[in-house]
């Protein structure tokens, strides 16, 4: 061995070992300054998200779940756990992608630190507390890394009833108290995979830097071995360059003679090769961008079927939640709720528990509709599903639910209907307890649009097995027990008895006789005028809806408008009244009979963009001109801010469909709509007449609503006139338009003919207006 190989050999030595030593010093830094950052940004993310205190506080489990996979976008965390402040586990977390998850006992990891350390420590395979280190990682790359966090609160976890605005409002106001308290523990569980990966790296680069200066060094050696043996060596390098097929051109070698002949044989060699390896390079060429283009291929259409498999899974998902959840309250609909009744009902006669069903409605739900607005309403219905949700996960009487994740504890059957589940209830007493707690959480002053609104909920309760032992019947006796609760002076709450099936089954007939009442034509209009008392002429007439029953007779409509709102026909109702009330007109044009204008009752319910469309087709349909088609819409359709309401108005004033509030002033709305839409005339409802009779006071705001219209410019009708003292009394005062029973009842179509003949009622007029009405007779 030559001198010269010996000092290269131990010049490589040499370096490979400081090449070891300082890649090893790498690693180790490397470590140490991953595990630092990772513990550094776990306890900025953990000051980041205050509410995880509220959630340790609810003791939500599935809340803290999401806390605890956000800090898994860092690939070493495998996992978490979050105790409470006795150590208790509350709520655990593997990563999707992690490895090396091992949840152990809290006391182990927290040791003897202090409540308010945080403490990051590994274990070795006696089990003793070691400090985490690279080397230590290497040797035990299966156990994992703990980081204890305590999660700190300014909100005494002792207080009771504590809300997410409470632990907020601790975070913001400078006045209170800024002491401390520990509420629980985040446990991170640190794969050390990654970390050593990390560390590996680094260590790898640094031996690379090495290798590197080695080679050079070898380069630089070889150099000088080469001037001194390079007539030989060179054409040593020339077959080894050859083998490896570096053939970069004509080779030269140095001398003269024979080694130019060898040079020159070599060359002719050389050359023949390197044409065979170009041609080589040209196919091999050619067939890699033919397999690349094929791979682009398969991945462009790949991406494209996993998109469209994602929209699919996006869209079922959607669809799913949309068919069986509410869209306003977000809470079960119908058809989950009887699924999972059905379930349910199943799963306690297997084992023999009983179940209670709450069937609750909200008493005066339709006055808000009407009077705010159906955005007020809708509001109303949201807060009402959020005291429910409360007072259901607060009440103690609550029992599990089937292992499913449609949880129907709380479900809106439709309209202002919604159900309560007690699952294993023990007793009628418990389930009446509970009923007590969701009367007293809904009873409570709600406060919508700047309105304090009070309602008074009916509670029907039926007992499973005992009151029914499917999902039909068991509602069928809750909504008949609901009924009656519905029937007290004041809403209460009512237990489900055997006398009340034949009443619930008799209301049900009606529902079902009131669906098919239009197809049996059952239903028909009468038409009340309304009197022009300076000409006693009829200046329009107001059309009623009249069901006559087969067996139970004529039915006041106060009953069954009501109920058709509850079971959702008030559309179909709304629209043959409009489309038969038209039809009417036509008649009466088409006779030569003059009628100004018919009134129609407009539901809030109906009331929207759809709705003037079919009012312009209904139009255009029977020939007749708009302003002889009256909308009467309730106060909750004028207050309703929502620009589809307000839309909608214009639009049927731009068509010239004549615009009236009915039953102006019996609401909870402003007055100041009165100047904001396009209305023609406001009816002042019968409440308002019998208190003028009653008191000055009332006759007085008479007299007010009637200079106000005036000077709005608004034209005044007064409905529900009976007497000659109303009759003075309000003409007197400037009131033109009166209807009522003083001039006629409500009457057929063909009785109305002989009324709208010109000043029909002008002798009636002028004897009323003439004569004095009796003595001591208030209007």
């Amino acid at each position: 061995m030559s001198i010269i190989t010996r000092l290269n050999m131990v010049f490589v030595l040499g370096a490979v070992t400081l090449g070891i030593l300082a890649s090893g010093a790498a690693g180790l830094r490397d470590y140490q300054i991953q595990l630092n950052q990772i513990t550094t940004t776990a306890a900025s993310g953990l000051e980041a998200r205050p509410d995880l205190q509220f959630h340790i506080y609810r003791n939500d489990s599935a809340a803290m779940a999401d806390v605890i996979e956000l800090f898994f976008q860092d690939p070493a965390i495998s996992g978490g756990v979050i105790y409470n402040n006795t150590g208790v586990e509350i709520s655990t977390l593997k990563s999707p992608a992690g490895r090396g998850f091992i949840a152990t006992d809290f006391d182990r990891v927290r040791g003897d630190a202090l409540t308010v350390d945080e403490v990051l420590v590994a274990f070795a395979s006696d089990g003793d507390r070691i400090t985490p280190t690279w080397f230590n990682s290497v040797l035990a790359a299966d156990e994992p890394i703990y980081y204890s966090l305590p999660v700190f609160t300014l909100v005494n976890p002792a207080e009771r009833l504590l809300t997410e605005a409470d632990f907020a409002l601790a975070l913001t106001d400078a006045t209170r108290d800024k002491s401390q308290w520990v509420i629980g523990y985040l446990h991170l569980v640190l794969d050390r995979t990654p970390l050593n990966a990390a560390a590996l790296f680094a260590a790898a680069t640094v031996m690379l830097w090495v290798a590197a200066l080695v080679l050079l060094c070898c380069i630089a050696a070889w150099l000088v071995g080469r001037r001194i043996t390079r007539p030989l060596k060179q054409l040593g390098d020339i077959a080894n360059d050859v083998a490896a097929g570096n053939m970069q051109g004509p080779i030269h070698l140095e001398g003269g003679g024979e080694m130019q002949e060898v040079a020159r044989i070599i060359n002719t060699v050389l050359g023949g090769i390197k044409n065979f390896k170009a041609e080589q390079e040209i196919g091999n060429r050619l067939l890699s961008l033919k397999v690349e283009e094929r791979n682009s291929q398969l991945t462009e259409r790949n991406a494209q079927l996993n998109k469209v498999v994602g929209e699919v899974k996006k869209t079922r998902s959607r669809l799913h939640h949309l068919s069986n959840y509410d869209k306003l309250t977000q809470l079960p609909n119908r058809q989950l709720f009887a699924e999972q009744l059905d379930l349910l009902l199943k799963l306690n006669h297997r084992n023999q528990h009983n179940l209670a069903l709450l069937f609750i409605d909200l008493d005066e739900f339709k006055r808000v509709n009407d009077s705010l607005g159906i955005s007020a309403g809708d509001h109303l219905l949201q807060q009402v599903a959020g005291r429910l949700n409360e007072t259901v996960r607060e009440s103690d009487s609550i029992g599990h639910l089937v292992n499913s994740d449609a949880d129907i504890a709380v479900s809106r059957l439709g309209g202002d209907e919604f159900t309560v589940v007690l699952n294993e209830v023990e007793s009628d007493k418990a389930a009446l307890q509970a009923a007590q707690r969701v009367v007293a959480a809904l009873e409570a002053p709600y406060y919508i649009d700047d309105h304090e609104l009070v309602i008074k909920p009916a509670i029907g309760i039926a007992i499973a097995p005992l009151h029914g032992a499917d999902v039909e019947e068991l509602l069928l006796a809750a909504s008949a027990a609901k009924w009656h609760a519905k029937k007290t002076p004041r809403a209460g709450i009512e237990m489900y008895s055997e006398s009340m099936g034949e009443q619930g089954q008799s209301r049900l007939r009606l529902e079902a006789d009131l669906r098919r009442a239009i197809e049996r034509d059952e239903l028909s209009l009468h038409y009340q005028p309304q009197v022009d008392t300076r000409s006693g002429s009829v200046a329009g007439v107001e059309a009623l809806l009249r069901w006559e029953h087969p067996e139970e007779g004529m039915i006041p409509p106060g009953d069954f408008i009501r109920l058709a709102e509850e079971i959702g026909v008030i559309d179909q109702l709304g629209d043959w009244v409009l489309v038969q009330a038209c039809q009417q007109v036509q008649a009466f044009n088409r006779a030569g009979l003059k009628l100004q204008k018919v009134a129609i009752n407009i539901s809030a319910l109906q009331f929207g963009t759809e709705f003037v469309a079919r009012v312009n087709q209904v139009i255009r349909q029977f020939g007749i001109a708009p302003e002889q088609l009256e909308l009467a819409l309730t106060e909750g359709i004028m207050t309703s801010n929502d620009e589809e309401t307000v839309e909608a108005l214009r639009a049927l004033k731009d068509t010239g469909v004549y615009l009236s509030v009915d039953d102006f002033g019996t609401g909870y709305s402003p007055l100041t709509y009165l100047s904001q839409y396009p209305l023609d005339e406001i009816k002042i409802a019968r409440e308002f007449l019998l208190d003028s009779g009653r008191s000055e006071a009332g006759a007085k705001l008479i007299v007010a609503i009637i200079a106000m219209a005036r000077s709005l410019g608004l034209r005044v009708l007064v409905t529900g006139v009976e007497t000659h003292a109303q009759f003075k009394f309000l003409t007197e005062n400037g009131a033109g338009f009166l209807q009522g029973y003083l001039f006629s009842p409500p009457v057929t179509a063909d009785e109305l003919k002989p009324m709208l003949s010109p000043w029909h009622f002008v002798d009636q007029v002028q004897r009323l207006a003439e004569s004095q009405p009796p003595a001591n007779t208030l209007p």
